[in-house]
C-alpha cells in the first residue's frame, strides 16, 4: 500500500466513521488492510507514519487553510486508538 492510498484510505474511514457518509468509505476489508499495513511496521516506522498521517490530514498548512486543526489531529489520534492503529 502506498503512502498516497494508505492516505486516502484513512481519510476515508475516519470520515465515515465520523458520520460522513457521502464522503466517507464503508469498507471493513478496506480497514483491515489498513490495519495490517500499520501493524507490519517497525516501531520507528509505525511512528513516523502515523505523524505523517495526522500532520497531511490536519495540521498541514492545506489543511490548516481548510480549518482543520490541532483539536483535529487529537481526534484523529483518539480514532487510530479506538480503531487498534496505535501501538501501546
Amino acid at each position: 500500500m502506498t503512502y498516497e492510498e494508505l492516505l486516502a484510505a484513512v481519510d476515508g474511514l475516519y470520515a465515515y466513521d465520523q458520520g460522513s457518509t457521502g464522503s466517507g468509505i464503508r469498507d471493513e476489508k478496506l480497514r483491515a488492510r489498513v490495519q495490517a499495513h500499520i501493524h507490519s511496521l517497525s516501531d520507528p516506522d509505525h511512528r513516523s507514519l502515523l505523524a505523517r498521517l495526522v500532520f497531511d490530514l490536519s495540521l498541514s498548512p492545506e489543511a490548516l487553510s481548510q480549518g482543520y486543526g490541532p483539536e483535529d489531529a487529537r481526534a484523529i489520534l483518539g480514532w487510530l486508538e479506538d480503531h487498534d492503529m496505535l501501538i501501546s
